[in-house]
C-alpha cells in the first residue's frame, strides 16, 4: 500500500487525540510523518570542562555533589545542585521550575544535563535531565534532531513515533530518482537519505542526506516550472494585431522620456502580445522606477488591438491614483478610463459596469472590486495587477476567467534576487526596470540611536515649517511584552506634544479599510501634516510633497522593506530624508543599517537582506508565494537548483521521461493540478 494513503493511526500508539495532533503539523499519513525532517539538529556530544565555551549550549555527564536546595519566589521555583564534572571540577547546575527533582539529585547520582553555560558563574542552566546515563540523547555522535511540535505533542513523542514509523515501513519508501542520475551526481536512495535525516550517524551522513533530499525536492519542482511553462507556451492564445510603432506612440503621450529600462520592457510586452501565446510577463523593478508607465503601455497596446483592459491594485487609494495617471497619459489617446472600487456609489457602479459590458470602457482600473459576480467585459484582452503578491492564486484566476485567454502581465515593487526569483518566477518571463528616471533626486539617508530622538524630532519640524509633510513610522501597536518596541501609539502621542501646530493623523492595520483610506487621502491632499503609522504605508502612496521619513526601531524591519519605507519620499523637486532610528545591538542589526547608509539599489539590497535573513523571512513564505521546500535552502543549495532546472529540462525533452519505469516518480510533478503547485499562476 501507498504509504501516502495509509493514515497515522495506523502506528502503534497513535489514537484520536494523537491523530488530530499530529495533523495539525501537517502529518496525516505516515509518508507524511517520515517526511517531516529537523529543523535542526543538536550538538549533544560530551565534551570535557575545557572545551566548553561562554553561553555555549553543553552536554555534560556528572556527578551530584552534595544536596540539592530549593528556593521559592512566589509560585517559581529555583533548584541548585552541586556537579562534579570531568571527575574534578566542581560546578554549579540550576534547574527554574523543576523543584519535583529534588528527590533524584541525591549526593553520588550520577545523570547527564544538557543546558546554558556561564563561565563567568561558573553555571549551567539546565534545558534537560537524564538520569539514564548509559548514553545521551542523540546517540554516540551526540546529533539529536530537534523538531517543530505543538502544545499536544511533544518533541519525545514525535522522536518515538518516527523511530516507529522508520522500524516498520521505511524500507517502503520508493526511490525518486532515475537510477542514471543518482550515480551520476553519487546520491544516496531516497530511503537511506530520509533515514539519515532522522538518525544521523554523523555529520557527513547529514550532509548526504540533506544533498540527495534538496536536489530531489528541486528537480522535481523544475519539473512542475518546466512543464507548466511548456505547456503555457503550447495554449491557445490569440495574436493581438498591435501596431509595431506603439511604443513610439504611447511616449509621445508621455510628460517625459521612458527610460531605456522602460522601453526595453514595453518592447517585451510588444512582442509577447503579437505572439499567439497568452503572456505571463513579471514587471520588476525597484522604488519609483517607473513599472505603472509599463503597465498603462500595456493597456494602450491591448487597446490598440481592439481590446479591453483590467488594471488591479490592492488598495483603494493605489487603484485611485493610478485611474489618475491613467487619465492624464491615455485620456489624448482615445481611450476611456473607469475606476471600479468599493467606494464607488450605485449609480457611478452601474455605469461602469454598462461601460464595461458594453466596450465603452477600454480600460478599468479597480480594487477586489473587479472580481465580483457583476463585473463582465465585452472583450477582456489583458488584466495587469500591481503588488501582484498581495493577491491569491484564487483570485487572479477568477479575474482571469472574465476573459479569453486574456494576457497576464504582473508589477512587483520589491526586487527579488536572480537566485530567488528562478525559484519563485520560473515559470515567467521577467522585464528588469534597473534604472531611475531623470531627475529622481537620491535621499540622504541618516542613522540615528534611540538616544537622539529628540534631534530627529527637530529635524521633522523643520521640514514641516518649511512646508513639507512627513511620514514617522514604528514596527508595533501597542507594547509588547516580549520585545522592547517602541510603540505607534507612544510615539503618536509624543509628537502631539512636540509638534504642536502641526496636524496629525495617525494611521495602522487595525483600522477599518475605509478609515484607512479616509487617513490616507487627507494626507495626499495636504490636510494632514505628519502621518504617524505602521508598515501599511510601505506600498501605495504617492505624496510628492512627503520630504522626511523616520523610521522608529529600524533594526526590526528587514533590508527590503526599510527601502520600501524609504522610497516614500524623494518623489517631488525638494530634497528628501530618511531617519533611521535604532538599537542596532548585534552584527546583523548594525549591517542592515550599514546597507542602507551605503546604497539606494534595490536590487544590491535585496540581495544583502536574502544574505541577512534566509529566503523564507526575506518574502514571507505565504505572501509571496514562495515554495516551502523541505530541506532545500535556495541561498545554500543555489548551485543544486541551478543543475536540477538543467536536469529537468533535460528530462522533460526525452521521449523515455513519459513512458520509462525509471521516471515515474517524476512523472507524478506534471500531474498535479495547477491551482495545486507552488509556482504562481
Amino acid at each position: 500500500m501507498n504509504l501516502k494513503q495509509q493514515s497515522v493511526r495506523g502506528l502503534p500508539g497513535v489514537g484520536p487525540a494523537k491523530e488530530h495532533a499530529l495533523a495539525a503539523l501537517g502529518i496525516h499519513s505516515i509518508h507524511d510523518l517520515l517526511h517531516y525532517f529537523p529543523f535542526r539538529y543538536e550538538d549533544r556530544q560530551i565534551r570535557p570542562l575545557a572545551e566548553w565555551q561562554d553561553g555555549a549550549r553543553v552536554t555534560v555527564r556528572a556527578v551530584v555533589s552534595g544536596n540539592a536546595i530549593v528556593r521559592w519566589r512566589g509560585p517559581k521555583s529555583m533548584l541548585t545542585a552541586r556537579l562534579r564534572v570531568d571527575g574534578q571540577h566542581l560546578v554549579l547546575c540550576t534547574w527554574f521550575s523543576q523543584h519535583y527533582l529534588k528527590s533524584r539529585l541525591t549526593d553520588g547520582r550520577l545523570l547527564i544535563v544538557t543546558g546554558r553555560w556561564d563561565a563567568k558563574t561558573q553555571r549551567i542552566v539546565a534545558a534537560e535531565t537524564s538520569f539514564d546515563v548509559a548514553e545521551p540523547r542523540g546517540g554516540a555522535n551526540g546529533l539529536l534532531p530537534v523538531y517543530r511540535v505543538n502544545k499536544e505533542i511533544g518533541s519525545r513523542q514525535i522522536h518515538q513515533l518516527i523511530g516507529k514509523a522508520i522500524d516498520l515501513h521505511a524500507d517502503q519508501l520508493p526511490d525518486v530518482l532515475p537510477y542514471s542520475l543518482a550515480k551520476k551526481y553519487r546520491l544516496w536512495n531516497h530511503r537511506d537519505a530520509v533515514v539519515a535525516m532522522h538518525r544521523p550517524r554523523s555529520a557527513e551522513d547529514l550532509r548526504q542526506a540533506r544533498r540527495c533530499l534538496a536536489f530531489e525536492e528541486f528537480l522535481l519542482f523544475q519539473i512542475q516550472l518546466h512543464w507548466f511553462r511548456m505547456h503555457r507556451k503550447e495554449s491557445a492564445g490569440v495574436a493581438r494585431c498591435v501596431p509595431d510603432d506603439a511604443v513610439d506612440r504611447f511616449a509621445g503621450f508621455l510628460p517625459a522620456p521612458l527610460t531605456n529600462a522602460q522601453r526595453r520592457a514595453c518592447m517585451d510586452i510588444l512582442h509577447d502580445l503579437q505572439a499567439d501565446r497568452a503572456m505571463a510577463r513579471l514587471v520588476q523593478g525597484d522604488v519609483g522606477s517607473g513599472k505603472t508607465w509599463v503597465a498603462l503601455f500595456a493597456c494602450y497596446a491591448a487597446y490598440l488591438a481592439g481590446f479591453q483592459a483590467a488594471l488591479m491594485a490592492p488598495t483603494e487609494i493605489l487603484a485611485e491614483q493610478h485611474a489618475r495617471e491613467a487619465e492624464r497619459v491615455l485620456s489624448s489617446a482615445g481611450m476611456s478610463i473607469g475606476l471600479l472600487t468599493g467606494s464607488v456609489g450605485s449609480k457611478a457602479r452601474r455605469e461602469i459596469l454598462e461601460g464595461l459590458a458594453c466596450g465603452a470602457i477600454h480600460l478599468v482600473v479597480g480594487t477586489h472590486a473587479l472580481l465580483t459576480e457583476d463585473v463582465t467585459f465585452c472583450n477582456l484582452g489583458l488584466i495587469a495587477t500591481d503588488e501582484q503578491h498581495r493577491f491569491g492564486v484564487s483570485q487572479r484566476s477568477a479575474l482571469r476567467s472574465k476573459g479569453t485567454s486574456p494576457d497576464v502581465l504582473m508589477l512587483s515593487a520589491t526586487p527579488i534576487p536572480r537566485t530567488l526569483a528562478l525559484a519563485v518566477y520560473g515559470d515567467m518571463d521577467v522585464s528588469l526596470l534597473d534604472e531611475l528616471p531623470k531627475g529622481r533626486q537620491p535621499i540622504e539617508t541618516i542613522a540615528l540611536s534611540k538616544h537622539q530622538e529628540a534631534q530627529a524630532i527637530r529635524f521633522i519640524r523643520r521640514e514641516l515649517a518649511a512646508g513639507r509633510q512627513a511620514y514617522i513610522v514604528t514596527p508595533a501597536i501597542e507594547q509588547s511584552e516580549t520585545v522592547d518596541f517602541t510603540a505607534l501609539l507612544d510615539v503618536f502621542d509624543k509628537l502631539s506634544e512636540e509638534l504642536v501646530g502641526f496636524r496629525l493623523g495617525l494611521l495602522h492595520g487595525k483600522m477599518a479599510a475605509d478609515e484607512k483610506d479616509r487617513i490616507m487621502r487627507a494626507f495626499r491632499d495636504g490636510e494632514i501634516d505628519a502621518l504617524v503609522a505602521t508598515t501599511v504605508i510601505e506600498v501605495g502612496i504617492d505624496v510628492k510633497n512627503a520630504t522626511v521619513i523616520a523610521i522608529y526601531n529600524a533594526e526590526r524591519f528587514g533590508l527590503a522593506q526599510l527601502h520600501q519605507l524609504r522610497g516614500r519620499v524623494g518623489r517631488g523637486s525638494h530634497k528628501s530624508y530618511c531617519i533611521l532610528l535604532s538599537e542596532a545591538n548585534n552584527e546583523t542589526a548594525h549591517a542592515r543599517i550599514q546597507t542602507m547608509l551605503d546604497t539606494q539599489d534595490g536590487f544590491r539590497i535585496a540581495e544583502r537582506d536574502l544574505e541577512l535573513r534566509g529566503p523564507g523571512e526575506f518574502l514571507g513564505i505565504r505572501q509571496s508565494g514562495l515554495p516551502q521546500f523541505a530541506v532545500g535552502d535556495i541561498v545554500q543549495d543555489q548551485r543544486i537548483m541551478s543543475v536540477a532546472r538543467d536536469e529537468a529540462a533535460q528530462l522533460l525533452a526525452s521521449d523515455s521521461f513519459w513512458y520509462s519505469p525509471a521516471t515515474e516518480a517524476l512523472r507524478e510533478a506534471v500531474q498535479v493540478p495547477v491551482e495545486e503547485t507552488v509556482y504562481r499562476d
